[in-house]
């Protein structure tokens, strides 16, 4: 039984009878997503975003899903643009920007980019490493040395 085709249904039923209720618009657009359904995705995170311009996440997923898309034209380097104003450091449009510019062979900039992206792994590491001393606590030990490893691995030296 494909759960993620019956809620997808579900979902689109609620969306032709209720089409502004924007938390569906969006769970709509993901489920597309990972049907690789990409224009009806692509069509919905934007009518999320038209009718509310500060739901970033919703241009996030507009940039993603034309990324894996392959779409690459104007629009999609505008909405880089527009989504780096409200959030300039996360990580998965600094990594679909080093992926943009790498295919554009501009490789200077695009290791710029992915060293944005691991300058970001500190406090990546420090999260493992709390999670470690939360888990010693609570004895449970298979999670706690997971996290000690992944912090471990985040911080050692080459």
């Amino acid at each position: 039984m494909n759960k993620r085709a019956d809620a997808t249904k579900l979902l689109k039923e609620i969306y032709d009878e209720k089409p502004g209720y924007r938390d569906v618009i969006f769970i709509l657009g993901k489920a597309y997503y990972y049907d690789l359904k990409f224009p009806d995705a692509i069509r919905l995170f934007q009518e999320a975003w038209d009718k509310d311009p500060d739901n970033i996440s919703a241009l996030l997923w507009i940039i993603k899903t034309q990324f894996a898309a392959g779409i690459r034209d104007k629009a999609f380097l505008e909405n880089i643009q527009t989504y780096a104003k409200h959030d300039p450091a996360n990580i998965e449009l600094l990594f679909i920007n080093g992926r943009i510019l790498e295919e554009a062979g501009k490789t200077d900039q695009a290791i710029q980019s992915y060293n944005q992206v691991i300058m970001q792994t500190l406090p990546l590491a420090l999260s493992h490493k709390r999670l470690a001393e939360i888990y010693k606590k609570a004895n449970i030990p298979q999670k706690a040395s997971f996290h000690e490893r992944k912090f471990e691995n985040l911080t050692a030296k080459e």
